[in-house]
């Protein structure tokens, strides 16, 4: 299984720091997920990950080698990223879009092949996007886009999943949905899957590890009952709360203080005399 790791690793833009002096070993085969508050450089790092974004010092390794060193088509058959907010070209089609996941696979001596067609029709099903393939990117509903945005990556056919908030646009049924599929992929096919997610509960619910960012650097990283605490999640998101079992799973679940309206308690019944 691909093996991926960052030692010393600093990210920024231009002279501002977001990342400093971090090392982080992801496990190979489970999911981890990344929580913090905005800003604090979840996407940043996820990002460097994939070698979308230079390090500023450190390095990230695949498979024991600076992904520095590898040729760009050799990490993409490794790992696929789906990032925030990606943009199609005007008039693709859904299959053309998750054809392009092949790409990586693809070479003058090796055409297009009916695996990688296989490969193609077996995401739209995974992510159940068939009946999309022949509409455009574009004519599609914020949750239809991001769900055949994730069949993409799925095409490409990688042991690493990075993905940056992928429930993003989609209402709660798309969002479980998705994450089952992260499950999914992970419980049957032992695919390592490493998510930018906003939602503790469901990180807690569905990730074997969970790190949490803070001040530019790894806050705290580990398994769910370990990560999820009143102390973190006040430190981390500036938020009291009480931590709960969740009554399904009994994974942590963080249940916020602030306003509410709470339930009524039902008023006591009169009694009613009869007169004989």
């Amino acid at each position: 299984m691909t093996f991926l790791q960052a030692h010393d690793l600093t990210l920024g833009y231009q002279d501002a720091v977001v990342i400093d002096d971090l090392d982080l070993t992801l496990p190979t085969g489970e999911i981890t997920v990344f929580v913090g508050a905005n800003g604090c450089g979840k996407s940043t790092l996820l990002r460097s990950l994939a070698r979308l974004l230079k390090p500023k010092a450190g390095e990230v390794m695949l498979e024991n080698q600076s992904m520095n060193e590898m040729a760009t088509k050799d990490i993409a058959k490794q790992l696929a990223i789906l990032p925030q907010g990606p943009v199609a070209p005007e008039g693709l089609t859904v299959w053309q879009l998750v054809k392009q996941g092949r790409y990586p696979h693809q070479s003058l001596l090796q055409q297009w092949s009916k695996q990688d067609e296989a490969f193609v029709k077996q995401a739209l099903k995974a992510t159940q996007t068939e009946q999309l393939a022949d509409r455009t990117v574009h004519s599609l509903s914020g949750g239809q886009r991001q769900r055949v945005w994730i069949a993409m990556t799925l095409a490409q056919n990688t042991d690493i999943l990075l993905l940056d908030e992928p429930t993003t646009y989609l209402d709660m049924a798309h969002q479980i949905e998705i994450l089952d599929l992260c499950f999914d992929l992970n419980e049957t096919e032992g695919r390592t899957v490493v998510m930018v997610l906003h939602d503790l509960n469901m990180a807690a619910r569905y990730a074997h590890k969970i790190v949490a960012v803070k001040d530019k650097t790894i806050y705290t990283e580990g398994r769910p009952e370990d990560v999820i605490t009143s102390d973190m999640v006040k430190y981390v998101f500036g938020m009291e709360s009480k931590i709960i079992d969740d009554p399904l799973f009994g994974s942590p679940m963080c249940v916020p203080y602030g306003k509410g309206r709470k339930k009524k308690k039902p008023a006591a019944e009169k009694e009613i005399a009869y007169v004989n």
